[in-house]
């Protein structure tokens, strides 16, 4: 901003442009000045002073005037290109985001599927195994399992009592009452 001041004040000319009513009042001057009418000359001259001066002050006030519009302008200008910048960027952002977004959602998705498959793999196996390993009549319940052992090991007894007593079955009553029957 100091850079474009400086600028600015050695661009514009240090000698501002005399009106044409100050002309006109030096030309009357120095015509009386001629004439040797000095007392004129010297009135004339000091209104030419004064006229100076104040178009001076003018030219600078127009001059300062100049610069700080020309400052404003440039602020406005960088402000305009500060906001475009951010709404490029703040643009950009939101572009990643969904392009994170979108991304999270197809790597989710991508583990959902495979979470799936791998559960229906699991439960394929899981039946087959069960297909496999499954006995005709094999009871479903502990209960059922002690009833059916229980008839079984009754049944074996009945078998070996209906048949008689081998001669090399045990008998806890010893051979004697063995030999009784």
């Amino acid at each position: 901003m100091e850079q474009n001041r400086q600028h600015l004040e050695a661009t514009l000319p240090a000698k501002y442009k005399q009106s044409v009513e100050l002309l006109n009042l030096r030309k009357i001057q120095e015509s009386m000045a001629k004439q040797k009418n000095y007392q004129q000359a010297h009135q004339v001259q000091v209104r030419a002073q004064e006229l100076e001066e104040k178009e001076r002050e003018q030219y600078m006030v127009d001059v300062h005037k100049k610069i700080l519009a020309s400052e404003a302008n440039m602020m406005a200008r960088q402000a305009d290109q500060m906001a475009a910048l951010k709404k490029k960027l703040e643009a950009k952002m939101n572009e990643r985001l969904k392009m994170r977004e979108v991304e999270h959602n197809k790597i989710l998705q991508r583990y959902q599927n495979v979470k799936k498959e791998i559960e229906n793999q699991q439960n394929i196996e899981r039946i087959k195994r069960e297909r496999q390993y499954k006995v005709v009549n094999r009871p479903q319940s502990a209960s059922q399992r002690s009833t059916m052992g229980a008839s079984k090991m009754g049944a074996s007894k009945m078998t070996a009592s209906k048949m008689g007593a081998s001669k090399y079955s045990y008998n806890p009553a010893g051979p004697s009452s063995a030999a009784q029957k």
